[in-house]
């Protein structure tokens, strides 16, 4: 479980909440109802909508893999709605199987190559909320993503 505490540590350092969950407890706690956008084939949850100017309250989406040493999901965001409702989700809630958690962007780099060798791909990496601060440092969340991160971890080992 090195690699869990790992990703944990590095996800909570950027303000994430992070949850370990069981799938009857996961299917139970987090309803279609709750979520404007839902992108999760490996749970058998989909709800798709195009983001419009206002943005998206709330998306549900499964990442493809997780990265132990930066605390970051990484995400197939071909399908343009995907990529729209992670970026302009207010609070984006992030699934992924525990099996998915990997040591280092090393271990991705054959997800990445197949993804992006064709015309469209698009991959996106998510550590966390969206910050930014201007010269006199004044922070600002959510300007250039979501303003808040869920990060769900289903124990499937």
């Amino acid at each position: 479980m090195i690699l869990l505490d790992q990703f944990l540590e590095k996800s909570a350092l950027v303000g994430n909440e992070n949850r370990i969950m069981k799938m009857a407890d996961f299917k139970n706690e987090f309803k279609k109802g709750d979520f404007e956008y839902i992108n999760a084939p490996g749970f058998q949850l989909f709800f798709d909508i195009r983001a419009g100017e206002k943005g998206i309250r709330s998306a549900l989406v499964e990442a493809d893999f997780a990265i132990a040493e930066t605390g970051s999901v990484v995400i197939d965001s071909s399908n343009e709605n995907l990529r729209l409702a992670t970026c302009l989700a207010e609070k984006l809630v992030v699934v992924f199987p525990l099996s998915k958690l990997v040591d280092s962007l090393h271990d991705v780099a054959e997800f990445l190559e197949e993804r992006t060798s064709g015309m469209g791909g698009y991959v996106a990496f998510i550590t966390g909320a969206s910050r930014t601060a201007d010269i006199e440092r004044v922070l600002t969340v959510g300007v250039h993503g979501p303003k808040e991160m869920t990060v769900i971890i289903i124990n499937d080992l």
